[in-house]
């Protein structure tokens, strides 16, 4: 299989590229890089004025020889320039056609630095596609041999967690990478905080994280050692906020965190619910979008 890298000459580009390049040395996979060229009212190409369409092919080709120039040596990868409707739609149209395991996308360069920011075509994305998503964080860049050390499984304690977790299992072996549990307590902030209400906040969160302990053990292992694994791996962030409960966490170089679509989704289509669209906004590291099961 491959992976579909949306480049396009901002830095958006560049971090998916850089992403897709680190995906593509951990999981062995080819990188597709494409710049999809948006054709008026859907015109398919022999119908288009050859005197947009000709400006525009050259244009994207001028892209790619950035991502040419720029892509690592030891990462194999193809170039096209692709034409479609609209750009979301003509990612998902070749990821359909050269049959890619997910699309690479970088942030919008109107988000905070270091953190994952949707732009339009992102937006669209991430709420449509029918395939994996991997999203970089906005200035995401990678050193020379960077690989993907540990997957972490956002863990929300639904039934969607049980196909999440093992979707997270199998990619972590598949990269012979370390496999975590992280999960959230947002706590808004308390007037005249004291020594009681921060005693209560200590025991909410020890209640949560011994609730997902059990949950993790009871319906994630079964008939394997997973549910085990992720309840001794479990680590609990919290703070007012999500930036402040996901920031409350330790990440490190080579991190990603696995992050499922909500079940209220369209048939065969990644949607994010409020929770997890708040985790991946406040991610320091990059997210890979799982659709849920019944999408699939």
């Amino acid at each position: 299989m491959t992976l579909v890298v949306g480049y396009s000459a901002q830095d958006s580009g560049t971090a998916a590229l850089e992403l897709g390049s680190v995906l593509a040395r951990a999981t062995g996979e080819p990188l597709v890089v494409a710049v999809v060229i948006s054709t008026p009212h859907g015109q398919v190409q022999d119908r288009v004025d050859g005197d947009l369409l000709g400006p525009l092919s050259a244009w994207g080709q001028t892209v790619l020889d950035r991502a040419r120039g720029s892509l690592a040596q030891d990462v194999e990868a193809t170039f096209e320039v692709y034409q479609a409707s609209s750009i979301p739609s003509g990612l998902v149209d070749l990821a359909a056609a050269v049959d890619a395991s997910a699309i690479v996308l970088g942030s919008s360069s109107k988000g905070s630095l270091g953190r994952i920011s949707f732009g339009s075509i992102t937006e669209r994305l991430v709420h449509s596609s029918p395939r994996r998503v991997f999203l970089a964080p906005r200035g995401f860049r990678s050193g020379p041999g960077s690989r993907i050390r540990r997957v972490n499984l956002a863990y929300a304690g639904t039934a969607v967690d049980r196909h999440l977790a093992r979707v997270a299992d199998r990619f972590a072996t598949s990269l012979e990478a370390q496999l975590r549990a992280v999960s959230f307590v947002v706590r808004p902030p308390q007037i005249g905080v004291g020594s009681i209400e921060g005693s209560a906040d200590e025991l909410v969160v020890q209640a949560w994280a011994s609730m997902a302990r059990a949950r993790l053990e009871a319906e994630t292992g079964a008939g394997d050692d997973l549910g085990r694994r992720l309840a001794r791996s479990l680590v609990v962030g919290r703070g007012v906020t999500w930036g402040h409960a996901i920031g409350d966490v330790a990440w490190d170089v080579g991190d990603v965190l696995v992050v499922g679509s909500s079940p209220v989704g369209r048939m065969a289509r990644l949607f994010l619910g409020s929770g997890a669209s708040k985790i991946v906004r406040a991610s320091p590291v990059p997210v890979l979008l799982i659709p849920c099961p019944s999408a699939s």
